[in-house]
């Protein structure tokens, strides 16, 4: 039996497809209110999913009764209770030192320096006053984030100590840690470790603003880089020195994300235990030839894939980029009619009157769409040429008012 750490956002996946084999031998634990779809044989539902105990002492009722033999997370949110689920019932898979350096920043990157990656100052914080020791120390712009944190939620980044003030609350009583701001070029690596060995690795470019844009509402995407571009090459290396440096797991799909600076220099932002969030996963099965979610899905499961025809995709594949829409602070009024010329997999994520005022845009991550798509190309020139044009097409088929309360001056979009 397999026990499924379903997150509420992961929710409507076909796992009983993905797991065929297993399909009526599926567990899942998850939010109330959540369906995980065909293939369950039980469903544990907790009222409140960000509750760890909660979420733990569900997936351990549901242990006690059926003879689990594996744990499948793929949210970043389940990741370390996936691996003390497995460390309590001795089962294969990333235990708690792994997956906690996976999600820790401050011990990745304690571990990443250790192993000769090159890593921006840093340091954890507990009061307003470890933030402004640190500025005083590294003079210039720092980013303040949680220490587990994904989705670029709670980030915020001070280019002057007088801002330290607007943190202090946030960063009260730990959980956080702050680090130099790096200048350039941000990239993200996906990649595939089994068994000890590299299988795939697909280095990107992010577009302009990378995964910080949905701050100035502009839409976000990345692409992936020519094999005969040298830093193809230089990111492939970096990202297996990383993953070496970290505690090793049986099996690995990690999302990397790298600056390089205008000098060349390849710097860690993070990385994560995980396939990176929508919309990188449609760009991941163009390029791999499966969705990665699914076969990651049967890796961490021990169920059998052929890894050379994933290999031998990914060298055949065109050029990729994916690129999505935020949203905006307002209601939506008109919803795109069509999908433009030269797109795959358009996917409209909102709804007609949808509401995203308010504490909902304050609260945004970087994953939050309202728009994806992908487009293809062998040349790089002509892909973001192509991405430039229906980016512009989509966001003019978004109409928005007002969020109730705003300000006169946000008129309609």
């Amino acid at each position: 039996m397999i026990l499924v750490l379903l997150s509420p956002r992961n929710a409507g996946l076909p796992f009983a497809e993905w797991l065929g084999e297993e399909a009526g031998r599926l567990l899942a634990v998850t939010a109330e209110g959540v369906s995980p779809g065909p293939g369950f044989a039980h469903v544990e539902r907790v009222a409140d999913y960000t509750d760890d105990e909660a979420v733990l002492a569900a997936a351990r009722r549901t242990a006690e009764r059926y003879g689990v033999t594996r744990v499948l997370a793929l949210a970043e949110v389940d990741v370390e209770r996936a691996a003390a689920l497995r460390a309590e019932l001795g089962l294969p898979g990333q235990l708690p030192d792994s997956a906690r350096a996976y999600r820790d920043k401050v011990l990745m990157k304690e571990r990443a320096a250790a192993g000769g990656v090159p890593v921006p100052p840093f340091a954890a914080v507990a009061s307003a006053a470890d933030v402004a020791a640190f500025m005083a120390a590294h003079p210039g712009p720092v980013v303040v984030k949680p220490r587990g944190g994904s989705g670029s939620t709670g980030v915020a980044v001070l280019r002057d100590p007088a801002q330290i003030a607007e943190v202090a609350d946030r960063v009260a009583g730990g959980g956080h840690e702050v680090e130099g701001y790096v200048e350039g070029r941000m990239c993200h690596v996906d990649a595939l470790h089994v068994g000890g060995e590299p299988v795939v690795c697909v280095p990107s470019v992010y577009t302009d603003g990378g995964c910080l844009s949905h701050w100035t509402d502009s839409g976000n995407g990345s692409w992936t880089l020519p094999a005969d571009d040298p830093l193809h090459e230089r990111l492939v290396a970096e990202t297996w020195r990383l993953v070496g440096a970290l505690p090793a797991a049986p099996a690995l799909f990690v999302h990397a994300e790298f600056f390089v600076t205008d000098a060349g220099e390849i710097v860690l932002c993070e990385i994560a235990g995980r396939v990176g969030g929508t919309p990188i996963p449609a760009m991941l099965e163009a390029v791999l030839g499966l969705d990665p979610r699914h076969l990651w899905a049967r890796i961490e499961c021990g169920l059998p894939v052929d890894l050379e025809a994933v290999r031998a995709h990914a060298a055949a594949a065109p050029l990729v980029a994916n690129y999505g829409l935020p949203p905006r602070d307002g209601r939506i009024v008109r919803l795109p009619e069509r999908a433009p010329a030269g797109t795959r997999d358009f996917t409209v994520l909102a709804r007609l009157g949808e509401d995203w005022g308010g504490a909902r845009y304050e609260g945004r991550k970087s994953g939050d769409f309202i728009a994806t798509w992908l487009v293809t190309a062998d040349d790089a020139q002509e892909l973001l040429a192509l991405v430039d044009k229906t980016g512009a097409e989509v966001e003019a088929g978004f109409g928005w008012e007002p969020a109730p309360g705003a300000a006169p001056a946000e008129a309609a979009r």
